[in-house]
């Protein structure tokens, strides 16, 4: 079978993966699809099989599905042990006005990703807001905007580590070229406090004593990832690697420092809280851990399909013949992908394969990471009001309910 015209190809299979996941497939199942229809029309029919697999056990592959799994069952410990709840009486005293306790609460929950972490912050932000009456679509928006601030560039975001790991770029590389995407966010969100009821920012006591103390000890599972990642990033610096292949140099490079952060983050979080081995089993066992490790298996499997029938550079080719900029499809895809699926990890996995290799493309090789800034922060508009987006209806149903505080 002849390969096609790659561009008119790729399109399709993004937009298959697309409408299997609005018709509730199970979206490591279309994004499997997409990578089979890809391969077929390109002409890979015989080595598809072969190149799936080679896809889903490249040790960058398991490396980072291991990651995801580790950060997601430190997320559900800390739920579980209670220490997360701490956190926010915490928080909620330390910052005296209710205003920024309203932001901070669902921001500091929003540094462990969470599947639908709104619905854990919302009564929060509730009980933040005092003896104040406010309206639930008021708590709601401050809710899910600022819940939503580290989503560009914070490193334990899956949609952020895939981002890395497909621009090969480095965590402090990454960062400096994201980061102000989340600086104008959480700046931007401070409209949403705009003619709000002045009580909302009346200044509350001095926190007890010890209050800050406390709150930097429940914090410090955190904390630890963040100095075990830099300590060993620094060793493994330090090494030459070049033996390894870009493979193994890759696995040791990006996610051995924050493996072992997550382990070591995760037996401090056990000792911690005096977790026992029933609520750790309970932790380990929760399923939706594992339905997102499968669906980054998926993602690694469609982008090395995609590299494997070189569909970027003649999508490169087919687009400079028809004069349509790339920058369009740069900002498109990841907007409607987000919009789709309603998840970083599903517009970085399902849009970023197509989008880089175009940049990789371009005569001149410029510069990726203004192109990776474009893509992100599209996607992540797209994600932000996909109405199938888990926080997004949380924030409805609280709307629905019309609820006012005080309950």
């Amino acid at each position: 079978m002849l390969p096609m015209y790659a561009f008119p190809v790729t399109i399709g299979a993004f937009a298959l993966i697309l409408v299997l996941a609005r018709l509730r497939v199970p979206l490591a199942a279309a994004i499997l699809a997409g990578a089979v229809v890809l391969g077929l029309l390109m002409g890979a029919a015989g080595e598809l099989p072969w190149l799936m697999l080679t896809g889903a056990i490249r040790p960058a592959t398991l490396a980072l599905v291991a990651v995801q799994i580790l950060l997601l069952v430190l997320s559900r410990t800390m739920q579980l042990a209670g220490q997360l709840e701490r956190i926010v009486t915490l928080a909620r005293a330390f910052f005296r006005r209710p205003a920024v306790a309203m932001a901070a609460l669902p921001a500091l929950i929003g540094l462990l990703p969470m599947p639908g972490g709104a619905l854990f912050s919302a009564p929060m932000v509730r009980s933040a807001a005092g003896e104040v009456k406010v309206s639930g679509a008021f708590l709601s928006a401050v809710n899910y905007w600022y819940r939503h601030i580290w989503e560009h560039w914070w490193p334990l975001y899956p949609g952020v580590i895939l981002a890395m790991t497909l621009t090969d770029r480095s965590f402090g590389a990454f960062v400096a070229f994201q980061m102000p995407l989340g600086v104008f966010m959480a700046v931007a969100g401070l409209l949403i406090f705009r003619g709000s009821h002045s009580d909302l920012h009346a200044t509350a006591p001095p926190a007890p004593a010890g209050t800050k103390r406390r709150l930097l000890r429940e914090t410090s599972s955190i904390a630890v990832i963040l100095a075990v990642w830099a300590a060993v990033t620094s060793a493994v610096e330090a090494l030459d690697l070049s033996a390894l292949g870009e493979q193994g140099r890759m696995v040791l490079e990006k996610y051995l420092p924050v493996t072992l952060g997550l382990a070591v983050s995760l037996a401090w979080t056990v000792r911690l809280n005096r977790v026992g081995g029933r609520t750790l089993l309970r932790a380990f066992a929760d399923r939706s851990i594992y339905d997102l490790g499968l669906l980054v298996l998926t993602v690694m499997v469609f982008q090395h399909v995609l590299e494997s029938v070189n569909a970027t550079p003649r999508i490169a080719s087919e687009l400079a013949a028809i004069h349509l900029p790339v920058e369009a499809v740069v900002a498109t895809l990841p907007f409607v992908a987000g919009m789709v699926t309603g998840l970083a990890v599903g517009f970085v996995g399902t849009s970023f394969p197509i989008v880089l290799g175009l940049v990789a493309a371009l005569p001149g090789q410029p510069a990726l990471p203004p192109y990776v800034a474009l893509a992100y922060a599209f996607g992540h508009l797209g994600q932000m009001i996909s109405p199938i987006h888990l926080c997004y209806e949380i924030g409805r149903a609280s709307c629905r309910e019309r609820v006012y505080h005080p309950v």
